[in-house]
């Protein structure tokens, strides 16, 4: 009997383990344990379920209740987020704080950035799986894009910070910014509100660019500033041109993942090989599959590190920074979810 109970774990672990692999690219890795109904969680970071209907004080400072529409046939829901960063409040510190030892009085700034989700994408996601690959892009297309991911969030507070630690001259402002993947849009959003002259924010997911366009044009504050373009990744098709290019968890799998970073690695060259100053570039990983570290899997960006090692340049290198208490889609789940993601983020040229 302690044999064949033995056998009994180890095969429930071996389908637990293979579950979570098969569905990990659905949502955050906190959702697996409610997801398939586990007594015990999967995630460490994983909080509490979160009521979609309205939005609590303690995760939005008592932001207003969420709208529903419709897009179509396609039932939508408003997700605001506060993107929010300390900054010093006598901006000429900004470049002392990491040398200081002493306390710099800081300030709150902060942007509300709202969103349209595809309200309760279950059914979506599950169809997604269900069908073969050469069905997916003719029936569904990618559809991780209609919800809002935890990278979007971070980007969003860099491209903040890139902007107040710039001022008076805003890395931002008047910017051309290209966003790969843009899904529901919140770091475009970002851009446009922080006075980019122009975003391109590229999916390849038709109801994406919807969700994307609606919510933009949704905000009176950002005008026609937001342009949604259909842009597939592995085309020949070259990048639009682009002063600042985001791509925020987009990189879902190994392929996918290599050909951000062969995108990377064109904007980049494209801008030295045009005698202009170097594309400033943000990417960030909220998911961290195996196999999805493209500045290992791509040979063009490890020849391009060296170069800026040789000649003492900034090189690519991520960095990992924690989001807390971040309020996302359950996906698979009626509910919202509460939870701490741990970002990987590339931030590059930025100081050149």
């Amino acid at each position: 009997k302690i044999v064949q109970s033995v056998f009994v774990m180890i095969v429930s672990l071996s389908f637990m383990l293979s579950m979570e692999h098969l569905f990990s690219p659905l949502f955050p890795r906190h959702a697996l344990a409610d997801a398939f109904a586990f007594d015990i969680p999967m995630h460490h970071n994983y909080k509490q379920p979160y009521n979609s209907a309205l939005m609590s004080s303690s995760a939005h400072d008592g932001t207003e209740e969420r709208k529903r529409d419709k897009l179509g046939k396609v039932p939508i829901i408003s997700r605001t987020i506060p993107i929010e960063i300390k900054v010093p409040l006598d901006l000429r510190q900004i470049k002392d704080t990491e040398r200081r030892d002493d306390v710099v009085e800081e300030e709150i700034k902060r942007l509300d950035v709202t969103v349209w989700e595809m309200d309760k994408p279950a059914d979506l996601i599950q169809e997604w799986w269900s069908i073969g690959d050469s069905e997916r892009s003719a029936r569904v297309g990618d559809p991780f894009g209609v919800v809002m991911w935890p990278g979007s969030i971070l980007a969003s507070k860099e491209l903040m910070k890139q902007h107040y630690s710039s001022l008076p001259k805003s890395a931002i402002t008047n910017a051309t910014v290209l966003v790969l993947g843009a899904g529901t849009g919140v770091e475009a959003q970002t851009a446009a509100l922080l006075g980019a002259h122009k975003v391109i924010a590229t999916d390849i997911n038709p109801l994406t660019l919807k969700l994307l366009e609606y919510g933009a044009k949704s905000d009176e504050r950002i005008i026609d500033s937001v342009e949604g373009r259909y842009f597939d990744l592995f085309s020949n098709e070259s990048l639009p041109p682009c002063d600042i290019l985001i791509a925020a968890d987009v990189l879902y799998n190994p392929d996918l993942a290599k050909q951000v970073g062969r995108r990377l690695h064109e904007a980049i060259v494209r801008s030295f090989e045009e005698g202009t100053s170097p594309t400033k570039v943000c990417v960030t990983d909220s998911q961290q599959f195996h196999g999805t570290n493209f500045l290992e899997g791509v040979a063009e960006l490890q020849e391009l590190n060296a170069l800026f090692e040789e000649n003492g340049w900034e090189q690519l290198n991520w960095e990992t920074q924690k989001l807390e208490n971040v309020c996302g889609s359950g996906v698979l789940l009626d509910e919202d979810q509460v939870y701490d993601s741990e970002v990987r983020m590339i931030c590059w040229g930025w100081g050149q």
